[in-house]
């Protein structure tokens, strides 16, 4: 079975953008891309997307918040209408 990855080729190693293939010892075919449909990737351009990124995922609830939240919308939808 096949299965596609991206990866840039710098400096005679694969550099894997998103997923990365299970295993060891892996046999491959190589599709080379057009120089300028490749992505750069680099520390400074991480660090942006970190900075982006920054406060989009909001901290755990714990479960009593989790059951007060569930216990306001029952009180709600079982009030009625007024």
């Amino acid at each position: 079975m096949l299965s596609s990855y991206e990866a840039v080729y710098r400096h005679g190693m694969l550099q894997w953008i998103n997923d990365v293939p299970d295993g060891d010892n892996l046999r491959v075919i190589v599709t080379v891309l057009e120089r300028e449909n490749v992505r750069e990737f680099s520390e400074e351009s991480i660090e942006k997307l970190l900075q982006r990124t920054k406060g989009i995922v909001r901290p755990a609830k714990s479960r009593d918040e989790i059951d007060r939240d569930i216990a306001a919308m029952r009180a709600e939808w079982e009030r009625g209408w007024e």
